[in-house]
């Protein structure tokens, strides 16, 4: 299928390498940290919350809530229209066996975008939103696979809603997101905004003035690993071919990959893990493991474990959602919130 691939990458929950103080998993403090970053000032930060610069981490929040649940305001009855941003569940066959790439569930698909083969979108049109329809047609014959190419497949494709421009308001979902009332809703945000307020801080007040070099090929390669997975899952592709579809090589993917995505990761854990370090707070495999179980949980899925989870996020991965959460607690118990 002619589907663009998109070539911004997520960031996703990267394996964290810098391991807690005291711990058996230490990785980086072989020389420590202070050769790597010069941790600034931390403690009596303060927060001004009526401040325009606070607002703006206000509404971070806030989108990034109205993003994580789709809280956009859905249009679930009419017709598909030319423009319009639609939710599909679709499946394309071909002699009626379902192709690799060619399935997925709750895909938004901007009608006219060009975005799959011809015919696709167009057949969308006049839809009735909520019904399922058959879409009868030809793969091109300079498609890049051989076994597509120019053969006839049938897509079909449920339109579950349409999405909106609008935004629902926080009273209108904010039992949605388990909070029993308006103000815990506004006091949670209030937190968070106040916590990445404060790293952001901290960040600023610090010096990256190397990356060791070992940690750096280690995160890449995990963060090389997860990106396959969820590739070789998503369209049935290596990330070499996936990388061609977009004719980049790999060296050009992970000098990118490093400079945007990884080296970043890396400036926040170095603050935390510092800042734990400088103030002499352990991190415990107790408190790793719930990270774990939590995770786990959150699933709702017998076929997610530990050991699942472990092998896709990466050995450290929840020893550093374990840090930065206890990292996060102080810098917000020792700041001057107003």
């Amino acid at each position: 299928m002619k589907r663009i691939i998109c070539a911004a990458l997520a960031v996703f929950m990267l394996a964290a390498l810098f391991a807690g103080c005291g711990e058996k998993n230490r990785v980086l403090y072989k020389s420590g940290l202070s050769k790597y970053i010069d941790l600034g000032d931390y403690k009596g930060i303060e927060v001004d919350t009526s401040s325009d610069e606070f607002g703006e981490y206000y509404d971070t929040q806030v989108s990034s809530d109205v993003t994580n649940y789709d809280l956009y305001v859905r249009k679930t009855g009419g017709k598909v229209e030319d423009g319009d941003t639609a939710n599909i569940d679709y499946v394309g066959k071909k002699d009626g066996v379902a192709f690799d790439g060619g399935t997925a569930d709750g895909y938004d698909l901007v009608i006219g975008s060009g975005s799959f083969i011809d015919g696709f979108e167009d057949g969308l049109i006049g839809a009735e939103i909520g019904s399922t329809v058959d879409l009868n047609l030809k793969f091109p014959d300079d498609y890049q696979s051989e076994e597509l190419a120019g053969q006839a497949v049938v897509f079909t494709v449920k339109v579950n809603y349409v999405k909106t421009d609008e935004e629902r308001k926080p009273e209108d979902y904010y039992s949605e997101l388990e909070f029993d009332t308006l103000d815990d809703y506004t006091a949670d945000v209030k937190e968070r905004a106040a916590k990445s307020y404060l790293v952001d801080k901290v960040k600023g007040n610090s010096k990256v003035k190397d990356y060791p070099e070992k940690d750096t090929e280690t995160i890449y390669t995990a963060y090389r690993n997860m990106l396959e997975q969820n590739i070789q899952g998503q369209y049935g592709m290596d990330l070499a071919t996936y990388l061609g579809y977009m004719s980049q090589t790999e060296e050009q993917f992970k000098e990118s990959a490093v400079e945007d995505q990884i080296k970043p990761l890396m400036d926040e854990q170095m603050v935390l893990y510092a800042l734990l370090d400088n103030e002499k707070i352990e991190i415990t495999d107790e408190e790793v493991k719930k990270e774990l179980d939590e995770a786990v949980k959150s699933y709702n899925s017998s076929n997610v474990t530990a050991d699942t989870l472990n092998d896709f996020y990466g050995d450290y991965y929840f020893e550093y959602i374990a840090v930065k959460e206890k990292a996060i607690e102080f810098l917000y118990d020792n700041a001057r919130i107003s």
